[in-house]
């Protein structure tokens, strides 16, 4: 694929390429950045050495839309936190008192190299949830459900990097902007597409865009039966793959057009499954595992739908959705059967890998699971997250750090997992790094209230109390949560910080015994946590007892 003509800035150890807007250190490592925050680096390097007035820089980054400048005191805040500035020592943006900022390091400016078996030359793509060709007749999980299914298919080609399902899910809206989002997702060409069901046929068009300068690489349209979904999608990934000039193995293209079930209509039950499973109520999040069963009992042989089953069960006894003992059984049967069909399947070896790590606790097994899941997956974002996670709870803090950013670097946009990140940083006790990294998390969502929490407690942990006391104030915020919110009030006009970490925990502790009182399954790690803030060091020791062997994360 022919890159655009444009120049790479580099100054010290930081190289900025704004082709692949991306911002490297010297190991090529990319630096998550926002958006906006990257497009202010552009404009601060590309004017080197100048004073540039805040309202120009404004104008320059948002164009006509009105914003207040404390949206660009955030972007100099992350860039300085990328680029290692500390408090008081900036040595490449200056603030210029009354006037503006200034970029001081010397930047030199050159040409991309043009090397075909370069680690750059690797393009990327995202490909964004399907649009309606008739928006008041839409079919939402077919849409999702197509992005879902061709993401899956590039993504099984190593040499090619595409953004997951999860990073492009908010751009469903009717009214996305196709070149922005693949501006925001930082790759070099975007896949978009429309479709409209009528009766047993479908209709798709698709395009191929170059995201830095809007041109068409490959357009094509598709009038076929519903049946023949199958080969409609092995004729669309077959021409991106030859948009973008990729040389195919012959494994490569056998998993390209690989099909996971013959049958369309348990396709179509899987990915509403799929779809469903995303959503944030449970009642929604319980419709998934009516579809996925609906889907295997349609075809008994779709390993993928057992993976949906086990997604259920095993996401849902993890995360204390669901009690253990309830959940895990099944994810377990659902996770052998898949591997019996399949045992090529990275999501299955994943998943096996967590049942190994909080059902049965067997190192051993969830280690050999994880790494075989990453072979056969190297650019599976889940995948390198939960090995991070177990490399954490072995106590292996460099390992879990270098995987949690192979995570983040597969999936830059993820608050999940940098928020995970500044988590393994918190337990290796590197809590400046800690705080560097949830904040670059904050970056990412404004409005994430557990990401606030887990800063105040490392503030706690440092002994800025009136910083932990603020963040905690703001998660509470966030929530909307004006009980907890009045209690920190009340309890931080005295002063004295044991007293609100206390009068929290007791407010917390009063809900959660009512909402098991009420038959609500409550993880016990919940009722543990909070004895300990209280104080009740013998209370938080039954609990924490019981937590082990409740068997969730």
């Amino acid at each position: 694929m022919e890159r655009p003509q444009t120049y790479i800035y580099e100054f010290d150890d930081f190289r900025v390429d704004p082709g692949r807007r991306l911002l490297l250190e010297g190991d090529g490592r990319p630096l998550p950045l926002t958006p906006k925050a990257f497009d202010t680096l552009i404009y601060l390097v590309q004017h080197s050495d100048v004073v540039l007035g805040k309202e120009t820089l404004m104008r320059a980054i948002w164009g006509e839309t009105a914003v207040e400048e404390n949206n660009l005191n955030q972007c100099i805040s992350a860039l300085r936190r990328a680029l290692g500035e500390k408090r008081a020592e900036h040595r490449y943006i200056v603030t210029v008192p009354g006037r503006g900022y200034r970029f001081v390091a010397p930047v030199t400016k050159r040409k991309p190299p043009v090397i075909a078996s370069s680690a750059e030359s690797i393009p990327s793509i995202a490909v964004l949830p399907f649009q309606p060709l008739a928006p008041n007749n839409r079919d939402e999980a077919l849409e999702m459900g197509m992005a879902d299914t061709l993401i899956a298919r590039l993504s099984s080609i190593r040499d090619v990097v595409v953004r997951p399902i999860s990073s492009i899910r908010k751009y469903a809206d009717l009214k996305q902007d196709v070149l922005a989002a693949g501006r925001e997702l930082g790759v070099e060409s975007v896949l978009e597409g429309s479709l409209q069901r009528q009766g047993k046929r479908v209709r798709v068009t698709v395009r191929l865009l170059n995201v830095s300068n809007g041109a068409s690489l490959w357009a094509g349209t598709f009038d076929d039966e519903m049946t023949d979904i199958f080969a409609l999608q092995d004729a669309i990934s077959e021409r991106v793959v030859q948009a973008l000039s990729l040389e195919l193995s012959k494994e490569d293209q056998s998993r390209l057009v690989k099909h996971y079930t013959q049958s369309t209509r348990a396709y179509q039950l899987y990915l509403k499954g799929r779809y469903y499973w995303w959503k944030n109520s449970p009642e929604e999040f319980n419709k998934s595992r009516d579809y996925f069963h609906r889907a295997v009992e349609e075809d008994p042989s779709y390993a993928l739908g057992y993976c949906g089953l086990n997604s259920f069960y095993g996401y849902g006894a993890a995360w204390g959705i669901m009690p253990p003992d309830e959940g895990w059984p099944k994810a377990e049967w659902a996770v052998t059967k898949a591997l019996e069909l399949d045992d090529q399947l990275a999501e299955a070896h994943l998943d096996l890998a967590a049942l190994k790590m909080v059902y049965y606790l067997d190192w051993v097994g969830t280690e050999r699971e994880a790494k075989r899941a990453i072979e056969l997956s190297p650019g599976f974002d889940e995948i390198h997250y939960a090995y991070s996670f177990f490399l954490l709870v072995m106590r292996r803090f460099r390992e879990a750090i270098a995987e949690g950013k192979r995570a983040l670097a597969c999936n830059p946009f993820s608050l999940r997992i940098s928020q995970h990140l500044g988590y393994a940083l918190y337990c290796a006790r590197s809590y400046d790094e800690a705080i560097q990294q949830y904040q670059k998390a904050i970056e990412l969502d404004h409005n994430d209230a557990s990401v606030r929490e887990a800063l105040g407690d490392i503030y706690e942990r440092k002994g800025q109390y009136q910083e932990a006391v603020e963040q905690w104030t703001k998660a509470t915020l966030l929530a909307n949560d004006a009980e907890l919110v009045a209690t920190l009030r009340a309890a931080n006009t005295s002063g004295a910080f044991d007293k609100v970490v206390r009068a929290v925990a007791a407010t917390r502790l009063e809900r959660l015994q009512s909402s098991r009182d009420n038959g609500a399954y409550v993880p016990a790690i919940k009722f543990a946590r909070e004895h300990l803030r209280a104080g009740h060091p013998e209370e938080a020791l039954r609990w924490l007892t019981r937590a082990c062997e409740e068997r969730n994360v």
